[in-house]
């Protein structure tokens, strides 16, 4: 049995490798050492999908991600996943993820999400619960299986330790809620089964006895080569209060957005405070860019659009205000979408 695994698992990494290009059934023989009629019916026994539609629905994940993360085009990303023409890959494309290709990239556009496969042979069992209780979440009632907690307080400055917890039967009420840039690998919970469309909840422990209660959802996500869940909120924020922010001599209308400590981590500032300029994107779009930016998932979880001009004060640690501009203009940082600092006309601000 375990070598059925290993073989199997060379399987995939070969299609991995190749979903951009041919997948060769005679590489796949060699690689397993038997027919490809024998590789299948081990494939689709295991897995409970057969080769060609593991390719496919992979194939399409891929196509999706490029999609919505970067400025390509529609035929190219076609070509490149193995369809003859844009017409069969956006029927593909609307069968598997429910919409257009040509509309990926759209912020409303939820991505569906086949994760790769990776066969193991268990040799201990996962855990079970330890114990289950009520978790009242929005209003709602649910079953919560609470599976321990992990000490947190020899490597985190600011948690003691972390407290898990999975909620029964919720995945259709939170797949569709927005979710950030963090994501927790599955080797960070106790060993337990996560699949696909559970929905988890992680308390973290301050000295002090308060929380900071976060949830992840197992949609597929991977990083670095990991199995991970992402985090997800129920809403994006809103504006705490309207300001009026002066730069350059001209007073604008400026949403607050709320600060973030950076105490624990910088050696440069306390804490730093967001706003949004309102309706400046005109005013603003020939300001000189800098190389500085500064990914979306710095910011507080708000939605950000491309024209959208932000204006961030660092508090110093020597008590002094370092006032900084971005503008979300489409940059794109080590795969995260980002702002990139820009520096107003005469840079005469004042607050």
């Amino acid at each position: 049995m375990q070598n059925i695994a290993e073989k199997l698992n060379l399987v995939i990494d070969y299609i991995e490798s190749h979903l951009s290009d041919d997948i060769d059934p005679k590489e796949i023989e060699k690689i397993a050492c038997c027919s490809y009629y024998d590789v299948g019916r081990m494939f689709s026994l295991i897995a409970d999908i057969n080769i060609s539609d593991y390719i496919r629905k992979r194939r399409l994940t891929l196509a999706g991600a490029e999609l919505k993360n970067n400025d390509v085009k529609v035929i190219d990303v076609a070509l490149k996943y193995g369809y003859d023409s844009p017409v069969s890959f956006a029927r593909a494309f609307q069968a598997f993820h429910g919409f257009n290709p040509s509309v990926a990239n759209k912020s409303e556009a939820v991505l569906n999400v086949f994760p790769r496969l990776v066969y193991q042979i268990r040799v201990k069992g996962v855990m079970d619960p330890i114990y289950k209780e009520k978790m009242i979440i929005n209003g709602k009632e649910y079953q919560a299986s609470c599976f321990g907690e992990a000490d947190m307080s020899s490597w985190s400055s600011e948690y003691v330790k972390r407290k898990y917890w999975r909620l029964e039967n919720a995945y259709d009420d939170f797949k569709y809620n927005p979710k950030t840039d963090q994501v927790l690998p599955y080797n960070n919970y106790p060993p337990i089964n996560i699949e696909t469309g559970q929905v988890f909840v992680i308390d973290y422990c301050r000295s002090n006895g308060s929380i900071d209660r976060k949830y992840y959802i197992a949609d597929g996500s991977v990083w670095n080569d990991m199995s991970c869940t992402r985090e997800y909120v129920f809403d994006y924020i809103q504006s705490i209060r309207t300001d009026k922010i002066t730069v350059c001599g001209k007073e604008y209308e400026a949403s607050y957005l709320g600060e973030q400590d950076m105490s624990y981590w910088s050696d440069f500032a306390t804490k730093r405070e967001f706003w949004r300029l309102e309706n400046v994107k005109a005013e603003f779009d020939k300001c000189e860019k800098c190389n500085d930016v500064l990914p979306y998932n710095n910011y507080p979880f708000i939605k950000i659009e491309n024209g959208q001009v932000f204006v961030i004060d660092y508090h110093t640690r020597g008590g002094s205000i370092d006032r900084r501009y971005y503008v979300a203009d489409g940059t794109v940082w080590r795969d995260m979408p980002s702002t990139r600092q820009i520096i107003p006309i005469n840079n005469e601000d004042s607050k």
